[in-house]
């Protein structure tokens, strides 16, 4: 060996190994396989459910149907459940109240967790009222989750026992419908939630709760909910079980009035259905130029009914305040608007309108979506890359809810999902995308683009298989490195080996934290570490869940567990 080698091995050999050249050097065995079955890493049982608590749409899927989802989510309730019943209520509670909030997905998993907490003594709390102002209770986060949960636990175990009565022209009639008996945690949690309520959400509420209120029979002494009734103040849940006709003053309700105003007018012969129909429009129209007029309009009930508005021919005036609202950055700030939700309702203007108004709004709510945009520069400093799945499966189409009014559906793509994703991080965070598929390659892109322009040339899904190896070996290739590595896929990988290409990049370049974004929401992934943290879908709060966790690797957890049933 020459002198120059030797005082080189001489050198090394004082040198300690990197951190994460140590990390690098043992490789876990996957221990599940995906959805083709070719081998998978799972993630911790606990993150899989808050995970799917928080992102599942409930929707058919490319490589799943909903049953298959369900029965994923129930599965998951009951190895959570064995180990720490009460943790589980917690998540569940903390998903539907305190997270992201979804709906459908929540409304499952308390119907899932029933048979689990029967005989617990918070049982009765967990179908209870959640104490906004408290920031504690159960799952009942808006009064018409009750409805829903019961008709998941009937559709689950068929028709519940219920006995209901009503007046009529002074006669009591009584009608029985047999079938297994309502969980007592579920029927006391509901009564007592029922009887917490003002009489306002009562009344708002009042058609989806008449079935809630026959089978858990509140009382109405115990609730203080008071409503007029012929100039007397009588017992909102009284005046609901009798059927009295009594509602809420709220611009729902004003717009429904004005229908039966209208209608009438036909039934009397004042006007011909022609007419009625001009002038309902007319009223509604009116209507909806009062509510912005006064800011009674919520901005979320804004974004929700843009298509109703635009169907009521509007004036520019009325146009003009609607805009100025969905693009206002205090409202959508304070109002905790998604960036998803803006997304949603342009997607609707694009679809189903092609008119000067239309195209106004779009671009309101354009705007709307870069002010939703958190600051993301702020929260994930540093060189992020974004790795995009463009292979043929992410083409699937996922549709979620837009109006839980009118129980309309938008229809869309994983890809679409993932390209408005990796332009919405590129744009606040000037990060490198990587396109992969059967191959990988760099995407360059204009930074001063909007948002979504730029995310609609990212929408091909035209790459052939899902190699996420390529990815890793061309970031390695290049030898840049990253803070943060998200992946946006469908996690269904069926070439190539990731894991190794995912180390030989940790121990060639260096070990970034790796945000697995499964969009899907299928739950394995082709990697694994401590680094590596795993999320479902769509949601863009998840950046500030990523900004705490790599500070504290239980972050999602912790937050859980404080909640306090």
């Amino acid at each position: 060996m020459s002198k120059t080698n030797s005082k080189l091995a001489s050198v090394i050999g004082t040198k300690k190994p990197k951190k994460h050249l140590v990390a690098a050097k043992s490789i876990p065995t996957p221990d599940t396989t995906n959805q083709q079955g070719l081998p998978a890493y799972s993630q911790d049982k606990w993150l899989t459910l808050l995970t799917m608590l928080n992102t599942l749409k409930l929707e058919p899927q490319y490589y799943r149907n909903q049953s298959q989802t369900l029965r994923d989510l129930d599965s998951i309730i009951k190895q959570c459940a064995t180990e720490d019943l009460y943790l589980t209520c917690q998540c569940i509670v903390y998903s539907r109240c305190i997270g992201e909030g979804l709906r459908t997905v929540s409304q499952a998993a308390s119907v899932f967790i029933a048979p689990h907490i029967s005989g617990q003594e918070y049982s009765k709390r967990f179908y209870g009222l959640w104490d906004k102002k408290e920031q504690k209770g159960g799952v009942i986060f808006r009064p018409d989750d009750m409805s829903e949960i019961l008709a998941g636990y009937v559709a689950l175990n068929g028709n519940v026992e219920t006995t209901t009565t009503t007046s009529k022209s002074g006669t009591t009639i009584s009608h029985k419908v047999s079938g297994p008996k309502l969980s007592n945690a579920m029927k006391k949690g509901f009564k007592s939630a029922l009887e917490s309520l003002d009489s306002y959400s009562l009344l708002k509420y009042k058609s989806s709760l008449i079935d809630v209120i026959n089978l858990v029979h509140p009382s109405p002494k115990l609730s203080t909910a008071k409503v007029e009734y012929q100039g007397e103040q009588v017992s909102t849940i009284d005046a609901i079980m009798k059927g009295l006709n009594v509602s809420a003053n709220t611009w729902e309700v004003n717009q429904g009035n004005a229908g039966q105003i209208v209608a009438k007018a036909v039934r009397e012969g004042k006007v011909d259905e022609t007419e009625a129909k001009e002038i309902l429009t007319q009223a509604k129209a009116d209507n909806w130029k009062e509510l912005l007029d006064t800011n009674k309009l919520g901005i979320l009930a804004a974004i929700r009914n843009l298509r109703n508005i635009l169907i009521n021919n509007p004036k520019q005036d009325t146009i003009n305040k609607l805009c100025n609202l969905v693009s206002d950055p205090i409202k959508i700030r304070e109002g905790k608007i998604f960036p998803y939700q803006l997304d949603i309702a342009n997607e609707i203007m694009l679809s189903e309108f092609s008119t000067p108004y239309s195209r106004q709004i779009s671009v309101a709510l354009a705007k709307g979506y870069e002010l939703a945009i958190p600051n993301l520069k702020e929260l994930l400093p540093g060189n992020n890359v974004v790795f995009l799945d463009q292979s043929g499966s992410m083409s699937t189409n996922i549709r979620w809810d837009i109006s839980v009014k009118t129980k309309g559906l938008s229809r869309t793509s994983c890809i679409s999902k993932a390209a408005l994703l990796a332009a919405t991080i590129a744009k606040a965070t000037n990060a490198d995308i990587i396109c992969f598929g059967s191959s990988a390659h760099y995407r360059q892109y204009n930074p001063n683009q909007d948002v979504f322009t730029l995310a609609s040339q990212l929408s091909s899904a035209n790459l052939g298989g899902t190699n996420l190896a390529t990815a890793w070996e061309l970031a390695q290739k290049v030898g840049r490195k990253y803070t943060r590595t998200f992946i946006l896929s469908d996690n269904e990988v069926n070439r190539g080996n990731t894991y190794s290409s995912y180390m030989s990049y940790v121990k060639s370049v260096g070990h970034p934290y790796v945000y697995s974004i499964d969009l899907a929401g299928y739950g394995t992934n082709a990697i694994a570490g401590d680094k590596v943290r795993y999320y479902y879908g769509y949601g863009f709060s998840m950046f500030d869940d990523i900004a705490k966790s790599e500070f504290n690797a239980s972050y999602h957890l912790d937050k859980v567990r404080k909640v306090v049933i």
